[in-house]
């Protein structure tokens, strides 16, 4: 009797460490789960799609966190598509992104549609939105480029590896895809966390 209660008090201590080692976040561990502060910078890739609510909702939201961990985390979007979207839109993206004002056309396209009310899969809407963001010429140039429609299939595939089935939808370091439960406010409020144990 006395052994079999000393297994069970050293199960139960080990099992309670475990669970204090344990990385926070609500997710889907896709290639196994990281080691506690293992990491010096890890890749943060945000599924999102211009028509979402939600999508827009955590671009707000999420400022702030995205500035204090800029320099320890690698913040990456990745555009998608759902069924009868015109791709109009993440052409523009990736032709800003070229340019390096993916951050500032990201806000516009989301600001037109939720706030302005406009149909940004309409691609006279977003030719128009192009001109007015004094990247008229470029976007005719290159927005039907190889390169241009290679990024939107490879960000098509990259969701189906993943297996991506809603914006928006997280991906950390690879490994971690999360579940946005509960509200968004409090999905942003606790995220820190899980960045807080991945990182050293």
């Amino acid at each position: 009797m006395r052994t079999l209660l000393l297994i069970l008090s050293l199960f139960f201590t080990i099992s309670y460490a475990e669970a204090q080692e344990s990385i926070r976040g609500n997710f889907d561990a896709l290639n196994g789960v990281p080691k506690m502060h293992s990491m010096e910078k890890f890749v943060f890739e945000e599924f999102l799609n211009f028509g979402c609510p939600h999508c827009n909702n955590f671009r707000m939201l999420s400022q702030e966190m995205k500035e204090k961990y800029k320099n320890r985390v690698e913040f990456i979007d990745v555009p998608i598509l759902f069924r009868g979207q015109a791709d109009a839109p993440l052409r523009l993206f990736y032709v800003a992104k070229s340019l390096g004002k993916a951050e500032s056309v990201k806000n516009a396209i989301f600001e037109a549609q939720f706030k302005h009310g406009v149909d940004v899969f309409d691609p006279g809407i977003i030719n128009y939105l192009a001109r007015s963001l004094g990247m008229g010429k470029e976007y005719s140039r290159d927005a039907q480029s190889a390169e241009i429609t290679q990024k939107i299939k490879d960000s098509e595939q990259k969701a189906t590896r993943y297996g991506i089935q809603a914006t928006p939808t997280i991906v950390l370091a690879e490994t971690l895809r999360m579940k946005i439960g509960g509200s968004m406010e409090e999905f942003v409020e606790n995220l820190p966390q899980t960045f807080d144990d991945l990182l050293k």
